[in-house]
């Protein structure tokens, strides 16, 4: 697969909320059972299930209910070691348990950016997820500064103190020549050591032929974005500058597993008032590969 961008990959000025062509923001909540989603991205999200039903693999669906629980559970895991404060960058459209519900369950001040280009998914985040402790915010991050220059986000987050980032399910849709890996880096250089990174990115390691014509359909059915799938050495330099934590870099289904429902009731009554990570249903066996169609992990920035 091509990891350039064709030279036609610009946006339509006679089309700026993209309506005319597939948008992966709202394939995703479809994908969840979310209703912001048009025709085209049913269609294309169809065309892909098919493709992948027939190589007798997991499809859309599976992938993306697995990839929202991941998000929870390294929110909550973040959430144990101390952080109360997230950059959820490419957050998509609003939907089943967003990152500053699953902190506010555990930290009430915890505060949370949420950037997205997508103009439909910044009105939406807007109108659904605004609080003192939230800022819903349209940029661009292939250009950071957009993120880490804004002065709602100076005015919110201390970059002095830890910062969760998180970019979950959204390093895949940018092309090798967007350099994701730079990206990454910068937001990496702006926050204090002890931060984490949290992400998801989809790999070829599992399903090599879908992940191919996964990609294809992208570009044939014209997607917003393309889905790229890359191997483990390109997926682990996002990391550089971080150590990662067990379990490292695996598929989410094998993801700290024990941390399975972070939207339970998270406080006992021994009156500290301290977060509780508890083993709450059976472990999956350790062989579980889940739907297979990530690499994910959780580093923290090492000191300097």
């Amino acid at each position: 697969m091509s990891a350039q961008p064709p030279a036609s990959s610009r946006p339509d000025p006679d089309d700026p909320i993209g309506v005319r062509y597939p948008n992966t923001a709202r394939i995703w909540n479809y994908q969840l059972g979310g209703k912001d989603n048009f025709a085209v991205d049913r269609q294309a999200s169809d065309a892909a299930n098919a493709m992948v039903s027939e190589l007798g693999i997991p499809g859309g669906a599976d992938t993306a209910v697995e990839s929202r629980h991941l998000l929870l559970r390294m929110a909550d895991f973040m959430l144990g070691q101390g952080v109360r404060q997230f950059l959820d960058l490419g957050s998509g459209l609003p939907n089943m348990g967003n990152t500053h519900q699953i902190a506010h369950r555990t930290a009430p001040g915890a505060r949370i950016v949420y950037a997205d280009i997508d103009p439909v998914v910044s009105t939406h985040a807007a109108a659904l997820m605004a609080g003192p402790k939230v800022v819903t915010l349209g940029a661009d991050l292939r250009e950071p500064e957009q993120v880490l220059g804004n002065p709602q986000v100076r005015d919110l987050l201390d970059f002095g103190q830890p910062v969760g980032i998180m970019f979950m399910c959204v390093l895949h849709c940018l092309w090798d020549r967007e350099d994701p890996w730079g990206v990454v880096r910068q937001f990496r250089d702006a926050v204090a050591p002890g931060s984490y990174l949290a992400l998801s990115h989809m790999t070829g390691e599992a399903h090599p032929e879908a992940a191919e014509k996964l990609f294809q359909i992208t570009q044939d059915l014209h997607w917003n974005t393309p889905l790229i799938s890359r191997n483990r050495a390109d997926i682990t330099r996002f990391f550089d500058g971080f150590t990662l934590v067990e379990p490292g870099l695996v598929r989410p289904a094998q993801w700290r597993p024990e941390l399975d429902n972070p939207l339970r009731d998270r406080r006992e009554d021994d009156g500290d008032g301290e977060p509780v990570l508890k083993l709450i249903l059976p472990e999956p066996p350790e062989d579980d590969r889940g739907a297979g169609w990530h690499l994910c992990g959780v580093g923290v920035k090492d000191q300097p």
